[in-house]
């Protein structure tokens, strides 16, 4: 038995040197191709060879030896073959590319359901604006509704601060992005308050303005930035509203099975309105308040929105792997 052993192991020592010899070269990143390929080879031959020496009866303490020795380069094996790889750039580049869009078809109604409640809104609170001062002072701040009755308009002060502004625009609609996402675990409630309350914002700085003849420069500073964030923003209200029906209806699933998968959609929906929020801050700091024609504005507005939309909506074809 001894005679049969030594011999096995003198037969099989080169393949195990060689398997270590292509670890070494894969943990340092130096792996050619051929040896990549055979790696899983050698793997499967070593992990043969430790079960039949498990079955050998131990002599002199060589073969518990040995079989440390090869549990370990097994292990070594196994966690270089099967780690997970790590995220690169082209990962990322493909969700912004595809997979961030897609996400966004795949859940429209949802967005709607939140560009519906933000729009409602803002219709209550035109209207009334227009025809109730007492309903603004609940909703503007005092200084805004100041400035606007003496004729001048709020952002023109964005103008001497464009860095700053600019980074503190970005943090706050992502604050308020991610919180009507959060506010989706109140059964969309908390969601559905923050689209109403948004919109009741928007609508009554848009009358306030209107009833002092300031409605245009209030359109052509909103308008260029806020086709890109407020999309943004129904997007993450519908990634509240999404976690919110996956808690009222779960449909045939049990609901902690149901929220976990409309989870994992809503994430996706919510990460992909950073860097359009961050795009939204830039335009909001360097360009919405430039005092420029506001036809200029305007047009630039429609030029951004059609990006966006053919952005969102158009499929796009997913690359294939080289082969």
């Amino acid at each position: 038995m001894a005679e049969s052993i030594r011999k096995f192991i003198e037969s099989r020592r080169p393949r195990w040197e060689q398997l270590e010899t292509t670890i070494k070269s894969l943990e340092r990143g130096r792996l050619s191709a051929p040896e990549l390929i055979g790696l899983t080879r050698l793997y499967r031959e070593a992990t043969a060879d430790l079960a039949r020496l498990q079955t050998f009866q131990n002599q002199e303490g060589l073969e518990d030896e040995l079989k440390t020795y090869l549990n370990h380069l097994v292990a070594r094996a196994y966690s270089q073959i099967y780690r997970s790889s790590p995220p690169r750039a082209s990962s990322l580049w493909q969700f912004i590319r595809s997979g961030f869009p897609a996400a966004f078809r795949q859940t429209l109604p949802w967005t709607l359901l939140s560009l519906g409640v933000f729009a409602i809104g803002l219709t209550y609170g035109f209207i009334t604006a227009i025809s109730d001062s007492s309903f603004v002072a609940l909703i503007v701040p005092p200084q805004l509704i100041q400035k606007v009755e003496e004729g001048t308009v709020w952002f023109d002060s964005i103008l001497a601060v464009k860095p700053l502004a600019s980074s503190l625009i970005m943090t706050n609609n992502i604050s308020v992005s991610f919180l009507a996402f959060a506010l989706g675990m109140t059964f969309g409630l908390g969601t559905l308050y923050l689209m109403v309350f948004n919109g009741l914002m928007v609508g009554a700085l848009a009358g306030l303005c209107h009833s002092h003849d300031l409605g245009v420069p209030f359109w052509s500073f909103v308008l260029p930035h806020g086709v890109i964030e407020l999309t943004a923003i129904f997007i993450a209200g519908g990634a509240g509203f999404l976690l919110g029906g996956a808690l009222l209806f779960p449909g045939d699933l049990p609901r902690k099975d149901a929220l976990l998968n409309r989870g994992r959609q809503a994430g996706r929906l919510i990460l992909g309105c950073v860097p359009l929020l961050v795009i939204a801050g830039i335009v909001e700091a360097f360009f919405s308040p430039v005092h420029v024609h506001a036809g200029f504005k305007f047009g630039m507005a429609g030029i951004l929105l059609a990006l966006l939309l053919c952005y969102l909506l158009l499929p796009r074809a997913t690359p294939r792997s080289p082969s």
